[in-house]
């Protein structure tokens, strides 16, 4: 699926399910087409992994999984601030249940529109970080 921007884009997860019903993990289903050129990550690596496995293997500031993991439970709905240091670019992650048992990401650049706003100040999202200038790409 094409996503109108460059620096736009989206993922999504397959909850995985035990026999007596209760959600265990997520894997990659999807990504969009500009997903390497926003992430720097190729899809073929990614696609089929766990979501558990994504956080602790494949870190990556642009997707952010490790600050994001705890709030992505099956029929969530919510939208986080998120700004990569990295790539001095911010991001409006709106994430969702688009289906059964499916999680959707988007991702959203909006640099543009926080320029006004003091540069370098990361939203934490209750939660303290410390220095993640150890996080590798995928």
């Amino acid at each position: 699926m094409e996503y109108p921007s460059k620096n736009d884009f989206f993922i999504r997860f397959k909850a995985l399910i035990n026999e007596r019903g209760r959600f265990i993990d997520y894997v990659l289903v999807e990504v969009s087409d500009n997903f390497y050129f926003a992430t720097g990550m190729n899809s073929d690596r990614v696609l089929g992994e766990k979501l558990a496995n994504m956080v602790i293997e494949m870190e990556n500031p642009v997707l952010g999984l490790k600050d994001f993991h705890y709030q992505m439970l099956p029929k969530t709905r919510r939208k986080f601030e998120h700004f990569v240091e990295e790539e001095d670019r911010w991001y409006l992650v709106t994430l969702y249940s688009d289906e059964r048992d499916y999680l959707m990401m988007v991702y959203t650049d909006i640099s543009r529109y926080k320029e006004g706003s003091s540069k370098g100040r990361k939203h934490m999202f209750g939660n303290k970080e410390s220095d993640d200038s150890s996080r590798k790409f995928g």
